[in-house]
């Protein structure tokens, strides 16, 4: 699979299938930047970093990996693009940014 139809494919994916197959994306150094901002708010972006009961285990910690990842600069930039803003209202990137959200995991890519 190339970097477009890896990230189409993680775009339309079933989260109830479990995570197994996320695992293998977030640890390939071939994942576009892109593709893992995409897993990142996929698993619930920093509401699931803030949330403290019904929490996914195994979810939380692949989430907290991909964001390490991100923000340490592990996956190279490339030609798919995600912009989580466009998901999010007005209100919530600046209640995001407010609280200290790095810009890069709300930058578009």
């Amino acid at each position: 699979m190339d970097s477009v139809q890896l990230h189409e494919w993680v775009t339309r994916y079933n989260w109830d299938d479990g995570l197994a197959s996320i695992w293998v994306i977030v640890d390939s150094s071939r994942t576009e930047f892109a593709t893992a901002l995409l897993i990142y708010w996929r698993l619930g972006g920093p509401w699931l970093e803030t949330g403290s009961t019904g929490i996914n285990v195994e979810a939380k910690r692949l989430q907290d990996l991909v964001r390490d990842r991100l923000l340490a600069g592990f996956y190279p930039r490339g030609s798919v693009r995600f912009d989580p803003c466009a998901e999010l209202s007005q209100v919530q990137v600046y209640q995001l940014r407010k609280a200290g959200l790095p810009d890069l995991l709300l930058d578009s890519e």
